[in-house]
């Protein structure tokens, strides 16, 4: 079984945010002093906070876009999501001329200098969590819809500590390693949706459904892969369950047709996942680790995620091996090695 834990690490160091997440810190704190510095939206108590996949450290290189919560803390039932959209939409354009775009639940801010966006989501209270703005798409007009996407970052913290992972270098958990390497296998095999949240959750539920105690990253993953791959097919007209909000399902804009596409694709990503978990050949398992993670992506100069072991070739054969065949002149040398 090769299991090639330092080829793994270095595959985590591949597809770690770097720059973007000194990008994203940057870019989120100046929408937030935008935002907090409009009377009217200080009167609605406006307290933004950073979520998404940078927020619980699950994203991937290249962070292309940062979402910030804007909860509007003091905002009550009367608050309509149209008017306060346009209203959040002319003080982002007033901050930053040119970049700004309303959307249907959010406001997009670019900023070019760092090739990313944030995306502003306004939130007013309801209950225990909040309430967004969603698209009504019979008459186009916007509703609210319940959400609590910091309780997200909370269980993701929650996972991390109970799924561990013990060997000679690192004894921190696991859970959000894989969550990164299901995000990048899915740039690789699924073309476009679901998308990268989706397949988040349908790990979160793999670990709480299965709750694995594998002794490597590279078992960890495998099975991960299978399970989503074995319950992809079963939310072809639903999606999985919201962790955060049991009573709703996560939505999706992908399509019944997308979403057995991406089933079957990951289906294959698991076979060859499960294939390179058993291989005991060292470069002919690393050549199958790299074949499914693919390459980086967004990214000027796509590189390889998974490097293979300083002795294998990109063929999958040991450097400098020779093989005997029949008539050779030569045997290959030893290992040094006694029987």
């Amino acid at each position: 079984m090769a299991t090639l834990a330092s080829q793994f690490r270095d595959a985590l160091s591949a597809i770690e945010p770097a720059e973007d997440a000194e990008h994203a810190q940057d870019a989120h704190k100046q929408v937030s002093e935008a935002l907090k510095a409009d009377e009217y939206l200080r009167k609605l108590g406006v307290d933004p906070l950073l979520i998404g996949s940078y927020k619980r450290h699950v994203s991937i290189r290249r962070v292309k876009d940062v979402d910030v919560f804007a909860r509007l803390t003091k905002a009550g039932s009367s608050l309509r999501p149209g008017a306060i959209l346009d209203h959040v939409t002319d003080v982002l354009a007033d901050a930053f001329p040119d970049c700004v775009e309303r959307q249907h639940r959010s406001v997009k801010v670019d900023f070019p200098d760092y090739d990313l966006s944030v995306d502003v989501v306004i939130a007013r209270p309801c209950g225990d969590h909040w309430e967004i703005p969603q698209k009504i798409q019979e008459d186009g007009r916007a509703s609210w819809v319940e959400t609590n996407p910091s309780k997200m970052t909370d269980l993701t913290t929650a996972a991390n500590k109970a799924f561990l992972l013990y060997d000679d270098d690192d004894d921190s958990g696991v859970y959000v390693r894989v969550v990164k390497l299901v995000r990048q296998v899915r740039r690789a095999w699924v073309d476009d949706q679901p998308g990268g949240y989706y397949f988040e959750v349908l790990t979160y539920h793999a670990f709480q459904n299965m709750q694995p105690n594998e002794k490597t990253v590279a078992a960890y993953l495998t099975v991960v892969l299978r399970w989503i791959a074995d319950t992809l097919p079963d939310h072809l007209e639903e999606g999985p369950v919201d962790p955060t909000l049991p009573d709703k399902t996560i939505k999706t804009k992908a399509t019944t047709e997308q979403i057995q596409a991406a089933a079957d694709r990951m289906t294959e990503a698991a076979t060859l996942a499960e294939d390179a978990l058993d291989e005991e050949d060292n470069c002919r398992a690393a050549v199958m680790w790299r074949q499914l993670l693919g390459t980086t992506q967004n990214t000027i100069s796509p590189e390889h995620v998974f490097p293979l072991p300083d002795y294998c070739n990109a063929d999958g054969t040991t450097k400098n091996s020779r093989t005997l065949i029949k008539g050779a002149l030569a045997v290959p040398a030893g290992r040094d090695r006694y029987a």
